[in-house]
């Protein structure tokens, strides 16, 4: 009977020995001899009646091979099965195995195949306790947000003009401009027409030239006071619309003329605006406010949710240290990626192998809290997806469902929208085991916390992407 043992290396790797005697290939060897004769198509035999010894030479090498990788596989998934080990990766061939030749005469007496396994050894869920609190981060300014969304709804719906006898705060302008040479034009120096919004320029004395002008007064100005003046690409693009394989140098100081003055009046707060921007419901200014700022609460909820959830992960990850087969990981890591080296492995592999913990011990809350994803869920997500895509429009059943189907097609993206909704379950499943406390912080030290850490954490996303690719 064929063998199979286990010699452990350390605490997360192995190696499997799948023994194979003679006695157990030669039948399954003869079995498939004579499949192959039954179905061969041999000229100068009769289909099925080709001598044996033909079929050997033909093609024993072949079937000695498939018989005895097959028997070997199946040896190695019913013992991996029934030992019921987490295994990382797929088994590799051991570095030291010796080779066998397959010679259908002249089989030897026995077969002994190492192969090397990385495992996690069983992970208990720990840390987690009621007394332990976590900072919530939400907006301290939502009255102030809820404003700037109601000035933007006004803007959007204000009437539009061209203002020429003056200037204000929040016009946009058009300077047609030529490079300066001292105070007269640059001869075949850069010309460009120059947008700008008024009261997004820093210089106080710019600006307030500007704000003194009109539609077709000259003035003389330094362009990198108007924005991106600290960044010479995005100066040079957006400022000086230079294209951008264009690197002449051009100089800071321009003459323009303004061309044109775009003004958004703001649309008066009445029925007609209220009705509609907002639809039935919203009469008066503090009920645009009350639904703006449910608006808003609902960006920041997800976005809050987000980083405690990042808290939830660097907590329980401290919390639950556990081994991997880090040499076996990064031997496989390195057999199944061609395009990786040793020492490109071994720069990115902590990514790598905090990126696997997280996802065994999600694996393990996963269990814990019996957490699936039904079908009703999955399609209701789906189907919010289409919703929020046609950005809140009416849009009759028949058509979501059929874009529903259509999206589910793709088998990898069902496979990211389960996993996100698992990952759902498990943030409110964790929510329940922590006190949590919100801490209201101004919305521009909200977005810069949030930058830092969705920096962070693309950073990290790339390096495992690139090493798992």
């Amino acid at each position: 009977m064929p063998s199979v043992q286990r010699k452990d290396i350390d605490n997360t790797s192995a190696i499997i020995t799948v023994t194979l005697s003679k006695d157990d290939l030669k039948p399954k060897i003869d079995a498939e001899l004579k499949r192959y004769r039954n179905k061969a198509s041999i000229k100068g035999f009769r289909q099925g009646q080709t001598p044996i010894a033909v079929i050997k030479r033909m093609f024993g090498s072949s079937i000695f091979a498939d018989a005895f990788n097959d028997m070997l596989a199946q040896q190695l998934t019913d013992y991996l099965r029934e030992s019921k080990l987490n295994v990382l990766g797929q088994p590799l061939p051991a570095e030291n195995q010796k080779q066998y030749s397959f010679k259908i005469d002249d089989l030897e007496n026995e077969y002994a195949v190492n192969y090397e396994i990385g495992f996690v050894p069983d992970v208990e869920v720990k840390g987690l306790n009621k007394d332990h609190t976590f900072e919530r981060l939400t907006v301290s300014d939502l009255d102030k947000l809820a404003e700037q969304d109601l000035d933007y709804a006004r803007k959007r719906m204000g009437n539009r003009s061209n203002p020429e006898n003056d200037i204000q705060e929040n016009d946009i302008l058009k300077i047609a401009s030529h490079e300066l040479d001292g105070n007269a034009p640059k001869a075949d120096g850069w010309e460009t027409t120059i947008s700008t919004l008024v009261n997004t320029i820093k210089d106080e004395g710019l600006k307030k030239t500007l704000l003194a002008s009109k539609k077709g007064d000259t003035i003389q100005f330094n362009a990198r006071l108007l924005d991106f003046g600290d960044d010479d690409a995005k100066f040079r693009k957006y400022v000086l619309n230079l294209p951008d394989d264009d690197t002449r140098e051009v100089g800071d100081m321009f003459e323009g003329t303004i061309e044109e003055v775009s003004r958004v009046e703001e649309a008066e707060l009445n029925e007609a605006f209220f009705k509609e921007y907002f639809g039935d419901g919203v009469s008066t200014k503090e009920e645009a406010m009350e639904q703006i700022k449910k608006g808003v609460l609902g960006f920041y909820d997800v976005r809050s949710n987000a980083l405690l959830m990042r808290e939830f992960q660097q907590y329980m990850m401290e919390q639950n240290q556990f081994e991997l087969p880090d040499t076996f990981l990064k031997r496989w890591l390195v057999l199944n990626n061609e395009e990786l080296t040793p020492e490109k492995v071994e720069a990115e592999y902590p990514a790598f192998a905090d990126n696997l913990r997280w996802s065994l011990l999600k694996d393990e809350l996963r269990k814990k809290y019996s957490i699936e994803v039904s079908q009703e869920e999955l399609r209701a997500a789906y189907a919010q997806k289409v919703r929020n895509y046609f950005q809140g429009a009416a849009i009759p059943e028949n058509i979501i469902e059929s874009s529903v189907e259509r999206l589910m097609q793709d088998e990898k993206d069902v496979e990211n929208t389960i996993r996100d909704l698992e990952t759902d379950k498990i943030f409110e499943a964790l929510r329940t085991e922590f006190t949590i406390k919100d801490k209201a912080i101004p919305s521009e030290e909200f977005h810069q916390t949030l930058d830092e850490i969705t920096k962070k954490a693309e950073q990290e996303q790339a390096a495992n992407t690139e090493i798992v690719e």
